[in-house]
């Protein structure tokens, strides 16, 4: 087992989906998993009996997804942190060959990317298309050459966990990713992608919600990037006509 490793799991309402996953993340080179719970309702307790040897924090209602992963860097003391979902849409197989390219390429960052070669997803088209605008104007807006930068699927070293538990004011909900990914880049973390399969959830309910598609939008014009490139204004107008038009049931 490998004691350089942790795994960090923000957890809500996920208690069947982590009763398959945890077994999984057993057969993997790791050293100690952290399920950070913010409050759930559906027993996720109750799996403290079913794995005595995994780290459980029941935080006091929903906290936040990025206030959950800062706990989990806090509360491990591993060479490397290991970011993912609870849903089962990020593999554990995938996790040794993130770590292997962190230390051959010595990466702060290893993002779990759909969109690089040999990336897969298998999210709805409507998904796909907006996950792929969202990249691209983060891509243009900041200038940074990363193709998944909405990927919760991650790996940082202990040098990037402890520059971002630092960081008090950081965006708290899924647009968190991308701020995450601008402040190690302007303060010159390495960053690489690593490819893929994005496995769509079976059990539960997605926690994404409309209004954090559009605070993603917000958070490159509030950052005063916007207005310096035409296209991304327009690509901007044009997702967001896209948004008001979907559903949320088919988001």
């Amino acid at each position: 087992m490998n004691t350089n490793v942790s795994v960090v799991v923000p957890a809500l309402n996920e208690k069947a989906n982590l009763k398959r996953l945890i077994p999984k993340l057993y057969d993997e080179d790791i050293s100690s998993i952290f399920i950070i719970d913010d409050g759930s309702k559906d027993g996720t307790r109750d799996l403290i009996n079913d794995f005595p040897d995994v780290h459980f924090l029941f935080r006091r209602g929903k906290l936040g997804l990025i206030s959950a992963e800062l706990d989990g860097m806090r509360l491990s003391d591993s060479e490397y942190v290991v970011i993912m979902d609870a849903d089962l849409s990020h593999r554990p197989e995938d996790i040794n060959g993130m770590i292997e390219q962190a230390k051959r390429t010595k990466s702060d960052l290893v993002i779990g990317s759909r969109y690089i070669d040999r990336g897969i997803t298998n999210d709805e088209f409507i998904r796909q298309i907006l996950s792929k605008g969202a990249n691209k104007l983060f891509h243009i807006s900041f200038n940074v050459d990363i193709k998944d930068c909405t990927s919760g699927f991650r790996i940082y070293s202990r040098a990037a966990c402890e520059f971002l538990v630092t960081q008090v004011d950081l965006e708290n909900s899924y647009v968190g990713q991308v701020d995450i990914l601008k402040r190690l880049n302007e303060n010159n973390f390495k960053i690489t992608e690593y490819p893929v399969n994005f496995v769509k959830r079976t059990e539960g309910k997605s926690k994404l919600e409309m209004k954090e598609i559009v605070n993603f939008f917000l958070f490159v014009l509030y950052n005063k990037r916007m207005l310096n490139y035409i296209f991304v204004s327009l690509l901007t107008i044009f997702i967001i006509l896209i948004i008001s038009y979907v559903t949320l049931t088919l988001i």
